[in-house]
Order: structure tokens, then sequence, then C-alpha cells
């Protein structure tokens, strides 16, 4: 879909500027608060160019980014890579041994919970430990890239702004211009159109895991290779998106018995599974650390 943009200054003391867009293969909103309606459209048009590039930059599936060439080549030699793509990839390895394994952006099983790409930090190259490794980052880029429109947003000095991607993850800041907070709420997945949680963020984010509301499971298990068929959503809530985006992916596939062990290397952060029931009751279950 094309860049749709809105704006409405019914209220002079906060003007809106709402940007709605395609990337990363989900639906992106943007609302922006506080800027005069050529700024707000230029700000929005400036994060759909960014998000744009990012989405080919992690795009394991487009063989002109640079993480097919890592795929293509690091089974055999280093790959030099940029600031931005090493920083990623250690991050990515951070979060594969904080969730013990759960989220994992090697797609290699052979030898599960074992370092599937070596990162040398002197020269910035990645190569892969073995045959068969290939990455696919897709699980980090949303939160990645949502954390990224957050900053952009921020240095323009908008104090008051919200970002959803596809309904999934949500990065707010400040508070709703008419509140206390930006109330988000997380749809039942079998009644569909019934709210099963509401999130109150405040320069917090969001982000949900689990079936979606079409009865498709897509989260895929690191240790087997296969989709997660859990019953449950993980809602996760914190100060950065992208480790809520991390940790909700992690918590639904790692096993139910290790996801206060996850936790405990989260402070700051919640984390709740919710059950959505055939009769439209909901179920809420703290996951302590």
């Amino acid at each position: 879909m094309a860049l749709e943009f809105r704006y409405s200054d019914k209220n002079p003391l906060h003007p809106i500027s709402c940007g709605t867009f395609r990337a990363m293969h989900t639906r992106i909103e943007v609302l922006l608060t506080g800027l005069q309606e050529s700024a707000g459209r230029m700000l929005v048009e400036r994060i759909e160019q960014q998000m744009k590039i990012m989405e080919r930059r992690f795009n394991c599936h487009d063989e002109r980014s640079p993480l097919a060439a890592i795929n293509l080549r690091a089974a055999r030699e280093v790959v030099e890579v940029d600031d931005d793509m090493f920083m990623a990839l250690e991050l990515c390895e951070a979060f594969r041994r904080t969730t013990f394994g759960s989220f994992d952006v090697a797609t290699d099983t052979a030898l599960q919970g074992q370092v599937s790409y070596v990162l040398d930090p002197e020269h910035h190259t990645v190569r892969f430990a073995r045959e068969g490794v290939r990455l696919d980052m897709g699980g980090f880029a949303k939160g990645y890239a949502l954390e990224k429109i957050r900053q952009m947003v921020a240095q323009e000095g908008v104090g008051t702004a919200l970002m959803n991607f596809g309904n999934s993850s949500v990065a707010a800041l400040g508070h709703h211009p008419y509140g206390e907070w930006w109330a988000v709420g997380v749809e039942h997945t079998v009644r569909r159109g019934q709210l099963a949680h509401e999130v109150h963020l405040k320069d917090s984010a969001m982000s949900v895991s689990g079936r979606s509301t079409d009865g498709r499971y897509h989260i895929v298990n690191p240790a087997t290779g296969g989709t997660v068929a859990g019953e449950e959503l993980i809602l996760v809530e914190g100060r950065s998106a992208l480790i809520t985006e991390v940790l909700s992916t992690a918590l639904y596939a790692a096993p139910k018995a290790q996801r206060s062990a996850i936790m405990s290397h989260y402070d700051g952060y919640t984390a709740t599974e919710i059950y959505c029931r055939e009769g439209g009751g909901v179920e809420r279950r703290e996951i302590r650390k």
C-alpha cells in the first residue's frame, strides 16, 4: 500500500499527524502530535524511507541484501559487515544466550544450543561455525526497526507519539495528549473484535506473540525448526521495543518451565501468559522471575 497521511488541527494545542504504510510484511502506523502539517508529513515520509531501507537490509530472501550475502559466503570465508549489521548480530547472540537458545536467528538446528556464527569485533567480520547455518533476522528486525522509529521521532523533539507494527508490537513516547497513558488493546484470538487485554503505555513498549486472530501459527522453535503451536499469547511490556519483541518471541518458543529463568535476566520487564477461551473468557498468568 502507498503511504497514507492524515492531519488534524481541530485542537490547535495538539495537532495530529498520522501516517500508515506497509513495510517488513506488516502494516505500520505512526501517530505524532505537536507538529505542523508539513513537518509531520516530512517526518512520516522519512520514517517510511528508513523502514524500506531496513526491510532490504534484513531480508534474507532478497539476494541483494547484506544478510543474503552473509548467508551465501560466511560458511566458506569471513565476511566483513558494516557497523549497524555487526551490532545487530552482537545483540542477537546476546539474546540467544540470555534466552537459553529460545531466541536464535540461526536456523540451523544440527547443533542446537551452540554458537552458530563467530564475530570478530576488531575487524567487524562474521563467519559461520559450520556448514548449514543460515541467518533469518525476521524475529529481530521488527523490534529493532520500531526502536529506530522511536529514536527518530524523539530526535525531532516530538514528546508524544504512538508507533504500531501490525497491532502486535507497539511503542509509545510520552502519554496520550488527553490522558495519562496510551491504551492499547490485545484482541481475543477466538472472539474476533473482542479485547482479551488492555495495556497502558507511557514511554514504554509492548509486544504480543502467539497464534494470530486468523488461527495461524508463525513463530519457529529454534530447537526443532518447526512452528510453535501454543494455545496462549505471550505479552511483554517494558522500556525497549526491541527487548519486548525479542522476549515475547522467545518466551512463546521456550518450554514453560524455562520462562521464569529467562525473565530473570530482564529487570524492568513484565510478561503475561494470556489464554483466550472458546466461550470468550480470558485467563491471565504472570510469568514470575
